[in-house]
């Protein structure tokens, strides 16, 4: 790179040893002539010596000064980076060979031309003018311009420009240096996107929800209409992750969220919150008709069957609605009560969407606080087993017991499930949960056996999510290897729901249970929508009625027909029955008469701990409270 310094004192050089070469000349001649010379002879042969050296020195000294320039105009040449010289009129005198290459223009067609010929109008006409300016006031100026190749590609530059060669105070030459950043802006603008897009589905994220809310909550305020926030949660996603795997997750995910772009319009903006979320934002809207519209074609398109690789699922959504201004004037706040009403819509029983109400806070609030005591719960040995016996209506006695999870809160006392398993569910703590009562039951039903105690076997409830995990059935065995109950005292309660969801996979899985030895009963038989045909390849040794059926015999809602119903169906497919929630009297006469085996309810026991249970009558040979 060129030093004007190190250029300056080399020409110094130059120039003192052309004086010593004129002087040494002009000595030598007089002496030739014969003239009587200005100085001694010996100055003159010293003159001879410095000419001869000072001719030496200047060659050697151009010659070093060409090479830096050589190297120099090569080291420009060679730069990736444009680069331009400009005069005083602000014309182009020079530019390298990347200015070609950037450009497309030969260096023909640039010299003589104003940068601004290469600029685009988009900067507006006070843009060069500015720069100029600050050339003159700084005597450098850097930024971003847009410009145009010969080809009329526009292309964004990032340009730096240098006054430089100062004759008299003023810049006598510009140099420009610019580069062509297009790939960088498409990078940034590839990760921008990305950081606001879901790659699976690829609709914007929460951050872009964010920022759309922002400016649509600003144009809903000038225009006085109202905007809603829709917050879709799919229900039961965990067990197709669990079940068929992520891959068919995402799969499920990618045709929701089709579906959903196919049923929104230009005043509909649909994201993906993460996970199974998505939120809907419909703008523009004088009345919630609209919204209740979009609602039901939503859950229309979701209830559609999906076909996963040849398994059929069915899929419905959680939906929670708040609107702008009443229920919120800013984006987080319209979010957060759209999401708790999205959480009372789940408490409702799922499948249905509810508006934000201002009471729903305190339920919800109150829910979010069971879930993390819940959690403090299982890892601080808070929760405990009762048991309910099921009694044999035609022997008398006690065949079997039921273990029921119960929570010993310390400040509340007893918590009965009803208040605390729908929220082990939704929050995914009804895994471990589950896992710890079969190891609990299986425990104490070992120790029964130890002491002499026969009770027939336990019975334990399984939830949807712990069935369908795929090392359920070789957890049930580390289970009965851990404790040494003989499979035939366990026994597996699984609601008909939870085996029509994936019927196929629910078949393998009790055939592996079956080969064991566990014992495996339908739970709630009569709620769920199983065909024949499927129920006869379940491999099951009783059906356990409703406990809403039973309750009913000999009511306003005399369900005595269901039943018996239900009674034959088990009687012709050879399964045991076991009726739930026998409170009376009249009700256990009735099913004695249709031969119904077993039956459990308060009328015969209430669910009691191990220690009081073994002091029970019935476990000594009496007869059954009740009976």
């Amino acid at each position: 790179m060129y030093n004007p310094a190190l250029g300056g004192r080399r020409l110094a050089w130059v120039f003192s040893g052309a004086l010593v070469l004129l002087w040494g000349g002009v000595a030598l001649d007089g002496w030739r002539a014969g003239r009587a010379l200005p100085f001694p002879l010996s100055a003159g042969l010293a003159g001879s010596v410095l000419l001869i050296a000072g001719f030496a020195f200047a060659l050697r000294a151009l010659r070093q000064f060409r090479s830096q320039l050589e190297l120099q105009r090569w080291i420009i040449d060679q730069v990736s980076e444009a680069v331009m010289v400009v005069d005083r009129g602000q014309r182009i005198v020079a530019v390298n060979p990347a200015f070609e290459r950037i450009t497309g223009y030969p260096v023909a067609d640039a010299l003589g031309k104003t940068p601004q010929s290469f600029a685009v109008a988009q900067h507006g006409p006070a843009a060069w003018p500015a720069i100029w300016e600050a050339l003159a006031t700084f005597g450098h100026w850097e930024g971003e311009l847009w410009a145009r190749r010969r080809d009329g590609e526009l292309y964004p530059t990032q340009m730096r420009i240098r006054a430089v060669a100062a004759d008299g105070g003023r810049p006598a030459r510009h140099v420009a240096v610019f580069s062509d950043v297009s790939g960088r802006k498409a990078q940034e603008a590839r990760i921008d996107y990305l950081a606001r897009h879901d790659p699976l589905t690829d609709l914007p994220n929460r951050l872009a929800l964010g920022h759309h809310l922002d400016d649509t909550l600003a144009r809903a305020t000038r225009s006085g209409e109202q905007v809603a926030v829709l917050v879709i949660d799919l229900d039961h996603f965990r067990t197709v992750n669990d079940s068929l795997g992520h891959h068919a997750g995402d799969r499920l995910l990618a045709e929701i969220a089709r579906r959903l772009r196919g049923e929104i319009d230009a005043a509909t903006c649909l994201f993906r919150l993460g996970g199974d979320e998505f939120a809907l934002v419909r703008s523009g809207l004088a009345d919630r008709e609209p919204v209740v519209d979009l609602l039901d074609r939503i859950v229309r398109a979701i209830a559609l069957p999906f076909d996963l690789g040849g398994c059929a699922l069915r899929a419905s959504p959680s939906i929670g609605i708040s609107l702008y201004p009443a229920d919120g004037e800013d984006g987080p706040t319209l979010l957060r009560n759209a999401d708790t009403a999205l959480h009372f819509a789940k408490s409702r029983g799922r499948n249905n969407y509810q508006f934000f109400a201002e009471p729903m806070k305190t339920a919800v609030n109150r829910r979010l606080h069971v879930e993390s005591e819940l959690w403090q719960a299982l890892a601080d040995n808070q929760l405990e087993l009762h048991y309910q016996p099921q009694v044999d209506l035609l022997a008398g006695r006690i065949v079997a017991v039921e273990a029921l999870v119960r929570w010993r809160h310390p400040q509340r006392g007893l918590v009965g499930p009803g208040e605390f398993i729908p929220v082990a569910e939704e929050c995914g703590l009804i895994v471990p949960l589950g896992h710890w009562v079969l190891l609990a039951a299986c425990r104490q039903a070992r120790a029964w056996l130890d002491a002499g105690i026969e009770l027939g076997g336990v019975a334990v409830n399984i939830s949807a999510l712990q069935f369908h995990l795929p090392d359920f059935a070789q957890s049930v065995r580390a289970v009965l290897a851990e404790t040494g109950l003989p499979p035939a005292c366990l026994e597996l309660e699984i609601t008909e729901t939870t085996l029509m969801r994936d019927a196929d996979a629910a078949a393998d899985t009790m055939a592996q249970l079956k080969a064991m030895g566990v014992m495996l009963a339908i739970d709630d038989f009569g709620t769920g929508y199983s065909s024949l045909a499927y129920l006869r390849r379940f491999p099951v040794d009783r059906l356990k009625i409703d406990r809403s059926f039973v309750a009913d015999i000999g009511g306003e809602r005399d369900s005595s027909s269901l039943v018996g119903s239900i009674v034959a169906l088990g009687h012709a497919l050879g399964l045991e029955l076991v009726a739930e929630g026998v409170e009376r009297p009249e009700q256990a006469e009735f099913l004695q008469l249709l031969e119904c085996q077993r039956v459990q309810g308060y009328h015969f026991y209430r669910p009691l701990p191990a220690d009081q249970l073994e002091g029970l009558d019935a476990f000594c040979g009496g007869p059954p409270r009740g009976a």
